[in-house]
C-alpha cells in the first residue's frame, strides 16, 4: 500500500510500514517539508495514497473528505512514545483489511479504533 506520513507522525512508523513492504512518503522526510493541510491532502489525492496524521483539523470530512483518498488514519492518543505510536499503526494496518477503512477516516485510540 502507499502511505504519505505527515509531519506530525513519529519517524520510526516511516521505517516500520516500509519494512512490512509498503511504500511510504515522508513529508517531514521529503521536498514537500513545510505543505499546508491543503496541499498534503492534494498530495495524498495525486498519489491514490492512505493519509497517516496526528493533526486534528484532517478529521474535518468537509474539508477533507477522506473518500477522495485511499483513507485517513487519525492517531488521536495524546503522549505516546515513537515504539507506542509505531505499535499502534502496525496493529491496525495488520489487523483490517483495507477495504474496511478505505476512503474512509479510522480514528486510533490507545485501546480502540473509531472507522467512519
Amino acid at each position: 500500500m502507499n502511505f504519505v506520513l505527515d509531519e506530525s507522525v513519529s519517524y520510526g512508523v516511516a521505517d516500520a510500514l516500509r519494512e512490512a513492504g509498503h511504500i511510504v512518503i515522508a513529508i517531514a522526510e521529503s521536498a514537500t517539508s513545510g505543505l499546508s493541510d491543503k496541499d498534503i491532502f492534494s498530495f495524498v489525492i495525486e498519489n491514490s495514497s492512505i493519509l497517516i496524521t496526528r493533526d486534528f483539523h484532517f478529521t474535518n470530512a468537509v474539508r477533507f473528505p477522506p473518500d477522495k483518498t485511499g483513507g485517513i488514519i487519525y492517531i488521536r492518543s495524546g503522549n505516546l512514545t515513537s515504539n507506542e505510536e509505531i505499535s499502534l499503526v502496525i496493529r491496525f494496518i495488520s489487523n483490517h483489511p483495507y477495504e474496511e477503512y478505505s476512503g474512509r477516516l479510522a480514528t486510533l485510540y490507545k485501546d480502540s479504533i473509531k472507522i467512519r
